[in-house]
Order: structure tokens, then C-alpha cells, then sequence
């Protein structure tokens, strides 16, 4: 399942993969693979993200019990 809202904010904030992933101590190909769901994030790098982006956990990892 692809991701849209983690692209959604991450563009919103102009920020590129690397940055992000920098910011999360992780490599910019796992974020990559997480944004299109080919991995997931430990709960840590979710809260972290969520932060980030000044979401929820819920709104951004569970975006299909949120619309």
C-alpha cells in the first residue's frame, strides 16, 4: 500500500527524501521503500515522522480509516 499522505507532507514541507530521512536516522532508500509500500517503519520512526510533520500517527499511517 502506497503511502500518499507521508509524500503528501513531505512535498506540503518541501522537503526531499534524503533530508527526511536524515532528520529520522534513516537511509533514504528505506524511506523511499516505506513512501511506496514496499516496507513499513518501526512504531519509533513512525511517532518520529508523525513529529515531523506535526500529524498523527493514525492520520498519516492509517490514511484509509481517515478519509
Amino acid at each position: 500500500m502506497k503511502y500518499n499522505r507521508l509524500i503528501q507532507k513531505r512535498e506540503e514541507l518541501d522537503f526531499t527524501q534524503k533530508q527526511v530521512a536524515e532528520m529520522i536516522h534513516i537511509s533514504q532508500s528505506m524511506l523511499c521503500r516505506v513512501e511506496v509500500g514496499n516496507r513499513s517503519l518501526d512504531d519509533d520512526n513512525k511517532i518520529k515522522l508523525a513529529k515531523l510533520y506535526n500529524v498523527t500517527v493514525e492520520w498519516l499511517f492509517f490514511e484509509k480509516y481517515y478519509d
